[in-house]
């Protein structure tokens, strides 16, 4: 648990603002991830063997997030590292999945869904790069983003495990990689 912030914090008055609106989009994503417009979940439509995979891979996730957060406050770079390429290596595509499993899983969730789920791997790569670099500011970086593809997911694709993202005002773009966002706006 985060402990409350004691009016002796070391976060200067005028950054308390940032700070607060960083560690709330931290807990909120914790579990999180998005779209701008709301989908239908796709839970329902995976086999049990898929649906099972995806809660193990999230859980993994949301622990490593954690624990990325409190390294990143104590300035523990190595664990920075060391769980953003965990998080890079859970990537359910590169799982042990068969070729079944595969047309199954594409089959059933919409292309969005899969290139939010690589864009958030490829930035855990990002991630374990800019802890190995101690690179702090990039580690925030990149952390929040993150943060905003998790609820842009969850937001569109999860709406039945976490209700309170169903109505959501998500920002266009989170979620998707700068490239994708490109093509989508020339389309």
């Amino acid at each position: 648990m985060l402990s409350p912030i004691s009016s002796r914090s070391a976060i200067p008055r005028r950054g308390r603002g940032r700070w607060a609106a960083f560690a709330l989009g931290t807990l909120v994503a914790l579990g999180t991830s998005a779209a701008s417009q709301a989908a239908e979940p796709v839970r329902p439509e995976l086999t049990p063997k898929l649906q099972g995979l995806l809660q193990k891979e999230m859980i993994q996730i949301e622990q490593a997030m954690q624990e990325i957060y409190s390294a990143m406050l104590q300035g523990r770079h190595a664990v920075v590292a060391e769980k953003g390429q965990s998080i890079h290596d859970s990537f359910i595509l590169e799982q042990s999945l068969t070729d079944e499993d595969r047309q199954d899983l594409k089959a059933a969730v919409p292309q969005e869904l899969l290139q939010m789920d690589a864009y958030l791997h490829e930035l855990s790569a990002s991630l374990a790069e800019a802890g190995q670099a101690q690179d702090t500011a990039r580690q925030v970086e990149v952390y929040g983003r993150m943060t905003e593809t998790c609820v842009a997911c969850h937001s569109a694709y999860v709406t039945d495990r976490f209700e309170g993202l169903q109505d959501a005002d998500i920002p266009t773009g989170w979620g998707m990689a700068p490239s994708t966002q490109d093509n989508d706006s020339e389309g």
